[in-house]
This record gives C-alpha cells, sequence and structure tokens, in this order.
C-alpha cells in the first residue's frame, strides 16, 4: 500500500482500457451538463466557477468503479468522496487551488485539444504566491493522480485552450 503520498504526482497514459474509454465518451455526449457555481457552496462559490458544468456520478457507475478498481491496483486503500464529469471552458487566468478536504485526487483528461495549454499546472506556494513548477499537457485518457494537498489549476487560459472534458474522482484514505 502507498502510504506516503506527500507530494505525489503519477501521469498514466492510457489509464482506461480502449472499450471503458470508448463507452464513456458515448456516456459524455448523452447526458446533461448543469453549472458548477449552483451547486457548490457559498463558501466557495466565484466567477471562476462559472465555467464549469458538471454530471455527479453514482459510486456505482461504470466509469467510477473502473477507476477504483485501477487505483487498488497501484496499492491505494482508499475510498471515494465525490466523483463527476466536467466540462470547462477558456477562462481568463489560473486560480491555483487545493483540495485538501481530501487525501488523492485523481483527475482523467476524456477529451479535448491534446497540448500543454488544455492541461494542469501544479503550483508552489510562497509568501502570497503561487508559483508554477510543474505542468502536465492534456492528451485523452491520460490520469493524473496526486496528492490533493498539491496546489493545481487549469491551464486553460493560455492561447489554444479551448473546452474540455475531465473525469474528477476524490478519495480519503481507509486508514485515516
Amino acid at each position: 500500500m502507498i502510504n506516503d503520498i506527500k507530494d505525489l504526482l503519477i501521469v498514466k497514459d492510457n489509464f482506461f482500457n480502449e472499450d471503458i474509454y470508448k463507452k464513456i465518451l458515448i456516456d459524455l455526449s448523452t447526458l446533461n451538463f448543469f453549472n458548477r457555481n449552483n451547486y457548490i457552496s457559498e463558501k466557495h462559490r466565484n466567477i471562476y466557477q462559472k465555467i464549469y458544468f458538471m454530471v455527479n456520478l453514482n459510486p456505482k457507475h461504470f466509469a467510477v468503479v473502473e477507476v477504483e478498481k485501477i487505483l487498488s491496483n497501484y496499492g491505494f486503500d482508499i475510498y471515494g468522496t465525490e466523483h463527476n464529469y466536467f466540462l470547462s471552458s477558456k477562462h481568463e487566468e489560473a486560480t491555483p487551488h487545493d483540495d485538501s478536504e481530501d487525501d488523492l485526487n485523481c483527475l482523467v483528461y476524456l477529451k479535448g485539444n491534446e497540448i500543454i495549454n488544455s492541461g494542469t499546472g501544479f503550483y508552489d506556494k510562497k509568501e502570497n504566491q503561487y508559483v508554477l513548477n510543474r505542468h502536465i499537457g492534456f492528451k485523452e485518457n491520460r490520469a493524473i493522480i496526486f496528492d490533493s494537498k498539491i496546489f493545481h489549476s487549469s491551464l486553460q487560459f493560455n492561447e489554444g485552450a479551448e473546452k474540455r472534458y475531465v473525469m474528477t474522482n476524490f478519495f480519503k484514505y481507509k486508514n485515516n
């Protein structure tokens, strides 16, 4: 089992097998996405959230079950707290944040332009500024598994960025 996830960042291409990935793409085309800003708590509501549209996924959804199976093969002893499909559009600037209410994130890029500028940036917080120290480009069926306490942001504010579909998965460790 992987116990120490502090600063963990794993990038895995071809995360889902081809059949599951194709099934997810069909799923994306049949669902109704709604504005995330209407769903989240008042504390987190802001202009940034208005660019995100989402579908909540049930823990028994086939894609969620597959993510949990794949992560268990990595040795993670986890349980899911939230799973979503997200559609996000190009935006004005980076908005670094952490998801410290959870332990582990598994972000899977599903559909979009395969460019660095649609990917995810990872930041260090130094004094009151966020400093980009790593970035992962968008590639369909690529997963990024990382410590939820790492500051991160979509890079969709850069040139060439367009809309993208992702699957977000938030986990806690069972032994915590």
